[in-house]
């Protein structure tokens, strides 16, 4: 008797919430106001910049790597590396959860490392940096489609490498 009661509360619970969620979906704002979408808010962010020496010249073939780094659990997780090209200058086209004003959420684990892999070739071996990225100089480069997509945002983020003594 257990068993039946049981199957039957299941089923009917079942056709309810699936029937509150469905209708938690409908897309029909001049009856129910704002429509309700499934998702989350994101953005796409192009980190670009120039590698250069203490002197102002481009050194081309350096490493640079977007990583998250979070360093209570001493965990670091590789996102993707380039190497700069001959005029030294590198970019990266990543999308990452944003807020709804393109401002990136968990950004504060994001780093630029910048490493020189090549050692005397390219101008001579310079020393590894690690820079954070500031997304409050983000500049908007394409708008969104007013739902989830909230634009295309341009970083630039210029390093000067010192040579190893």
């Amino acid at each position: 008797m257990k068993v039946r009661f049981n199957r039957w509360y299941n089923a009917v619970l079942t056709a309810l919430l699936s029937m509150l969620g469905f209708s938690c979906s409908l897309d029909e704002p001049e009856e129910y106001g704002t429509p309700v979408e499934y998702g989350a808010p994101h953005a796409d962010y192009i980190l670009k910049g120039t590698v250069t020496d203490e002197a102002g010249t481009p050194v081309q073939g350096i490493k640079t790597s977007l990583k998250e780094v979070y360093k209570d659990e001493g965990h670091i997780y590789g996102m993707d590396s380039i190497l700069t090209n001959p005029s030294g200058n590198y970019q990266f086209t990543y999308r990452l959860g944003s807020d709804f004003y393109g401002k990136p959420l968990g950004s504060e684990h994001i780093k630029l490392i910048v490493e020189d892999i090549d050692g005397e070739a390219n101008g001579g071996e310079f020393l590894s940096d690690t820079l954070d990225i500031d997304y409050d100089k983000a500049v908007k480069a394409g708008e969104g489609d007013h739902h989830w997509y909230t634009g295309k945002f341009e970083i630039t983020t210029d390093v000067k490498l010192k040579k190893k003594p």
